[in-house]
């Protein structure tokens, strides 16, 4: 008969081997299940895009979120949820979650990211004329940028090449806009 005790001990075996890897390293990555190696490929989606790759687990060694809001003529646009997530497949180092703005940086390791990357992954999901416009710099755009720090910034680059810092919030206002 098998007691409490016995069941807790086969339980925590159990998750110990599942969070640790078989070299004992602790394994970070918690998204999916999926190991092909090119997950998206099934239904017409690059399994890279920008650099950006789409892998089967969710990684947690570099972890950041930076809040993107998009105004067109002073009303806010929605950043649609689930930009970079193949549903039961794989997940882009760079994708949101949900509409709040957050972009969820998820790298397995610690690298720069730009806002152009996120915008080519957010068009490989949703193609949209407004982010085709931002990418071809075809829109006049007033982009600012609140720093952790509390700083404010009005960046001199190109907007694609904005870096995606952690807990910035970037604004871009859009002045002449000729998409829908």
């Amino acid at each position: 008969m098998i007691s409490y005790h016995m069941i807790v001990v086969i339980f925590f075996t159990f998750s110990l081997a599942l969070i640790f890897n078989s070299d004992k390293t602790l394994n970070y990555e918690i998204f999916g299940q999926n190991s092909s190696p090119n997950p998206v490929d099934e239904i017409g989606l690059s399994s890279k895009i920008s650099g950006i790759t789409c892998d089967a687990v969710e990684h947690l060694t570099f972890h950041n979120h930076t809040k993107l809001i998009i105004k067109d003529q002073n009303h806010s646009l929605t950043i649609p949820a689930g930009i970079g997530i193949v549903p039961n497949e794989c997940i882009f180092w760079l994708h949101t979650h949900d509409d709040s703005g957050i972009i969820h940086i998820e790298s397995p390791s610690e690298i720069s990211f730009s806002l152009g990357q996120f915008l080519q992954v957010w068009n490989s999901f949703n193609q949209s004329s407004i982010i085709e416009e931002i990418l071809q710099d075809k829109v006049q755009v007033d982009a600012s940028i609140l720093l952790e720090n509390s700083s404010f910034v009005e960046p001199t680059t190109p907007v694609p090449d904005i870096p995606l810092q952690n807990n910035a919030i970037i604004t871009l206002d859009l002045k002449n806009l000729t998409g829908p």
